[in-house]
């Protein structure tokens, strides 16, 4: 049985970046993963500028299919906008075999993980291999997930999509902006969104909802809307027909409880990294990036010889922490949502005698009122909108201290 330092479960971004880190710092490492590489991998492959300071690499070092983009075009309740913002797409396909053959572990790919054993002297026992750290990069349903069972307070999201090869001139005349350039369709709940992005000759589609169960539904919602836009060739029909289900966890800081188990005398543990632990961005669902951060934040940890520090690097993190901020954001969206309700429109007698008049007063309130919501709805709209094209870009949220000071002075409901 080969022996190493530490043995991956999983060769996408997440267990590549690790590899790559610890192979340069010395160690000895295996990747495991069932997949032959390239593979095809369900993703819309979208990665935001932080990405190549995680990947230690310059846009012009990727060899692979890279289309940058400057304009996101979102739909939002009837309206569309066009908001300047920058980023890239990629194609899973390649960019997970390049990181992966990149990394310069030893690879054991076509190779399914049946069972994980721990031996009496503390070394990890994987597909014929062993080490004293193990590492779970295999994604939502990782073995090493299974095994360390992290929190979950809530369930995973729900996607479908697909990505499919068409005829070039045909993809460009039906886009709707420039080669690259995302269309997003935001739900009016704001409970999920669609996407449609062009990528010279090939077409990503998909819808994620926050909830699993109704992804099907908003799927044949999405592809109406594109469909009815134009936006998608007439040729795209049959393969839209082939559109597949996936889930993943959406970042949660109570995740971050489960990211390791360490030995007591820290020669040994087992972690997880990526999907594996759910890291997804809270609101957009960007995941290459944190999948990235993790694994190289959890290789940074081992090389140290300070492996318990992981958690504490992933909460420190820039990146993960304004992924707190935002899920905070969220929550106490959330809550104050629920707990809002209509008030009193003023419209009944002020108990002075003067009923009529404030029933006239009650009615030029609620004209007043209607008129200033017809004025505030498209700003509201533009917004959302703008707001979510920005997040979506992977840029950091602004002022980050006066946004911990708000989250410090709010109620923060649990799940």
């Amino acid at each position: 049985m080969e022996s190493f330092d530490v043995i991956i479960v999983g060769g996408g971004p997440a267990g590549s970046a690790c590899a790559r880190a610890l192979v340069r710092g010395g160690a000895r490492v295996a990747v495991v993963d069932r997949a032959t590489f390239p593979r095809v991998k369900l993703c819309a492959g979208w990665i935001s500028a932080p990405i190549w300071d995680a990947l230690e690499l310059a846009p012009a070092d990727y060899p692979g299919g890279l289309w940058p983009w400057e304009t996101c075009r979102v739909h939002y309740r009837g309206r569309d906008h066009a908001i300047a913002c920058r980023g890239w797409f990629i194609r899973r396909y390649e960019l997970d075999d390049f990181l992966l053959r990149g990394s310069g572990a030893a690879l054991h790919l076509g190779v399914p993980v049946k069972a994980i054993e721990r031996d009496d002297d503390g070394w990890w026992r994987v597909a014929g291999l062993r080490a004293r750290h193990l590492v779970g990069a295999g994604g939502t349903h990782c073995p090493v997930s299974r095994t360390l069972a992290p929190p979950r307070p809530r369930g995973p999201v729900g996607v479908q999509e697909h990505e499919f090869p068409l005829d070039p001139a045909a993809i460009a005349g039906a886009r709707a902006g420039l080669d690259g350039e995302p269309e997003l369709l935001l739900h009016d709940d704001l409970r999920g969104y669609a996407w449609n992005i062009p990528k010279g000759g090939w077409l990503n589609v998909g819808v994620g909802t926050l909830e699993p169960t109704e992804v099907r539904g908003a799927w044949a919602r999405a592809r109406a809307h594109f469909v009815a836009l134009g936006h998608v060739p007439p040729a795209a029909g049959d393969a839209l027909d082939q559109v597949k289900g996936h889930a993943y966890y959406l970042f949660d800081p109570r995740h971050l409880e489960g990211a390791a188990r360490v030995d007591a005398d820290g020669r040994g543990g087992a972690y997880l990294v990526g999907d594996a632990l759910g890291l997804a961005q809270p609101l957009t669902a960007e995941g290459i990036l944190p999948a990235t951060v993790s694994g190289r934040a959890l290789a940074q940890a081992l090389l140290a010889g300070a492996p318990a520090s992981y958690p504490a690097r992933l909460r420190a993190h820039p990146v993960l922490a304004d992924y707190a901020r935002v899920f905070h954001l969220r929550e106490a969206g959330a809550a104050w949502r629920r707990s809002s309700g209509g008030g009193d429109d003023g419209g009944g007698d002020d108990g002075g005698g003067r009923g009529g008049a404030g029933v006239a007063a009650g009615r030029g309130g609620r004209r007043a009122g209607a008129l200033a919501a017809r004025v505030a709805a498209p700003l509201a709209r533009r917004a959302v909108a703008t707001g979510f094209a920005w997040m979506f870009s992977g840029a950091r949220l602004p002022a980050p201290r006066l946004v911990d000071l708000a989250l410090s002075l709010t109620p923060r409901p649990r799940a």
